[in-house]
């Protein structure tokens, strides 16, 4: 198992520190999301949320804690933390953002969400926003990432492969499923852990 100074190492290298300038999206809808990586049981755990039932949009599905860029933020990071704080009650500060993955645009609602990544020795207890946030879907890092599978329930809604991953009898999949296939490209097919 990887030690938080290690996992801290191998993220970084993958990481973009440059946050993407907001001009680039004037016409695109854009969403910022706040992958939580952290110690808090001595392993490594990601935090995702199981959204409510009732929202408009991604009801019911499991992501990542963030939502849409508003005009009162002053960059997509500070979208991140804000909806994080939020939704599920989490205080991150910016100065332990480590960097972002990869642009994620989601199949079914044509938002283009930027993940930044936070790894924490630990996290206090969430107090999630009910009307967005069901509960909160705390699991096991490389547990998750080794049940990656090809997605064949959704193959018309993209030209690229689609994954997915199953937890605790949820099903994840969509953008927050490629999010994690780029931890899973990064953390496990250049390491033997």
């Amino acid at each position: 198992m990887l030690n938080k100074e290690a996992l801290n190492f191998t993220l970084q290298s993958i990481l973009s520190k440059r946050e993407p300038h907001l001009t680039c999206f004037r016409t695109l809808r854009i969403a910022a999301v706040l992958v939580i990586i952290h110690y808090t049981n001595g392993s490594p755990y990601i935090l995702l949320t199981k959204r409510n039932s009732t929202l408009k949009m991604h009801k019911g599905e499991i992501a990542f804690p963030g939502g849409a860029f508003s005009e009162q933020d002053k960059s997509l990071c500070e979208t991140a933390i804000r909806e994080t704080r939020e939704e599920i009650g989490l205080t991150i500060k910016q100065k332990d953002i480590l960097g972002s993955l990869q642009l994620v645009r989601t199949l079914t609602s044509n938002f283009n969400i930027i993940p930044f990544v936070t790894l924490q020795e630990k996290i206090l207890e969430t107090q999630i926003l009910i009307n967005e946030v069901q509960r909160i879907v705390d699991a096991p890092l490389f547990d998750l990432l080794d049940r990656l599978e090809i997605d064949l329930g959704h193959p018309t809604m993209s030209k690229e492969s689609l994954y997915r991953f199953t937890y605790e009898n949820e099903i994840i999949w969509g953008a927050t499923a490629r999010i994690l296939k780029q931890l899973y490209d990064c953390l496990t097919l250049k390491h033997d852990f």
